[in-house]
């Protein structure tokens, strides 16, 4: 059976662009939520969600009009994670029991 996870969902503003590593980087979200899962006992998050509004990270992209996106950033690929995101899964680690 599968562990359960602990969810946190925190609204933020005022961060970077967060581009799409899995989509190439032909476009870019702003952050207006981040959802933080965590394996209880254990440090630092598993999976991270960067969701708010997209939009191409160059001239020349198509562009279909605006709407929500959502970045995932994993454990396994700490390369890609922004210093304020590694700062914010710090701040809402929940205690180890």
């Amino acid at each position: 059976m599968p562990e359960d996870l602990i969810t946190i969902t925190v609204p933020v503003t005022g961060k970077p662009d967060c581009p799409d590593w899995d989509g190439g980087r032909k476009v870019t979200v702003a952050p207006t939520t981040v959802t933080l899962y965590y394996r209880p006992g254990h440090p630092g998050a598993v999976r991270v969600e960067v969701t708010g509004p997209w939009r191409p990270s160059r001239p020349g992209i198509l562009y279909d009009g605006p709407g929500d996106m959502t970045v995932f950033y994993y454990a396994t690929d700490p390369e890609h994670w922004p210093t304020w995101l590694r700062d914010l899964e710090a701040q809402y680690q929940p205690p180890r029991a």
